[in-house]
């Protein structure tokens, strides 16, 4: 079930229709769901790459910045030094 949590919220995130209200929404989610997991590596892979991605412009760039950061402040540990970098 997790896989496909996190699948859902990242192509909701990345969706350049998803409203502000709604993207936080989908950051405080992932991050409860950041919780229960043990290798984020794919996760902050695929937000690394949706802000370096043309699909979203800079307002929600800065949504997917957050989320990161975010994410990376409650799990930093356990991201793997290859994808720390």
């Amino acid at each position: 079930m997790q896989p496909q949590l996190q699948t859902t919220f990242l192509k909701a995130l990345g969706d350049p229709q998803t409203t502000k209200p709604l993207q936080k929404v989908i950051i405080e989610n992932l991050l409860l769901l950041a919780k229960s997991l043990l290798r984020v590596d794919p996760i902050v892979k695929e937000l690394g790459q949706l802000i370096d991605s043309v699909k979203i412009d800079g307002e929600q760039k800065e949504s997917v910045s957050e989320a990161l950061a975010l994410f990376i402040r409650a799990k930093g540990k356990t991201i793997t030094a290859p994808m720390q970098e």
